[in-house]
């Protein structure tokens, strides 16, 4: 019961969060307390949510039902997790959690049988990234999760899924498999705040950080700043 409900929370908290926009500490706002995060998002606005919202609203969704139903799932799988996330106690929040995963899980199964992973064409980005989201919180099969990470890697080729996305479900799969994480995405808040930020040794960590660059991805130093503040509320 311990480890489960520690998975869905890492789940939650490492997909869910809100971070405010950059440039946050201006208008009276406290300032972030990740500077290096603050500038990374000013020097990258195309990877910020209203720049994708901007690119899919140039788009003509090749199927709009499919984009509402990932909608109401995402919608569901969050309301869910919030509720459990203010009561831990609750075993019937935990219970709302394990049947909307046993749900999702039928449904992606289905529909990737069937029509494949959606792409940007037929949900817009957004609703790639909430197919991506709903992936991420199927670790009671992690055969479909590995089997998918070929065409998520595809999804981000081709310029559909970002490459904080692909990281987190790469490094998903991997730990699922007992291997070394590629970018250093999937580690509690208490080994982000240790030296090497959860690697073993500082080589591990020279490769994650040339990983994380060829993916076009922040420094981990500000990225595991982040991460701490979404989880425990400061650096």
């Amino acid at each position: 019961m311990r480890r489960a409900r520690g998975v869905v929370t890492a789940a939650l908290l490492c997909a869910a969060f809100a971070l405010p926009a950059a440039g946050a500490e201006e208008g009276g706002k406290p300032p972030y307390p990740c500077a290096g995060v603050t500038a990374w998002r000013k020097a990258h606005p195309e990877q910020e949510h209203e720049a994708m919202l901007r690119r899919d609203a140039a788009r003509t969704l090749s199927d709009p039902a499919l984009r509402a139903e990932l909608d109401e799932r995402f919608t569901r799988d969050q309301e869910a997790r919030r509720a459990w996330m203010d009561r831990l106690s609750d075993r019937h929040r935990q219970r709302a959690v394990v049947l909307s995963d046993k749900d999702n899980l039928r449904w992606l199964r289905e529909l990737v049988a069937g029509k494949g992973f959606p792409t940007a064409a037929q949900v817009g980005e957004e609703g790639v990234n909430r197919a991506w989201l709903l992936m991420q919180h199927m670790d009671t099969d992690p055969q479909f999760q590995a089997a998918l990470l070929p065409v998520l890697e595809q999804r981000f080729k081709d310029g559909e899924l970002s490459g904080d996305d692909l990281a987190r479900f790469t490094d998903r799969v991997l730990k699922a498999q007992g291997k070394p994480q590629r970018y250093g995405t999937q580690f509690p808040p208490e080994e982000m705040g240790r030296e090497y930020f959860g690697l073993p040794d500082e080589a591990s960590l020279r490769e994650v950080e040339a990983n994380r660059r060829a993916l076009g991805l922040m420094p981990l130093a500000d990225y595991t700043c982040m991460m701490r503040v979404a989880r425990i509320g400061h650096p």
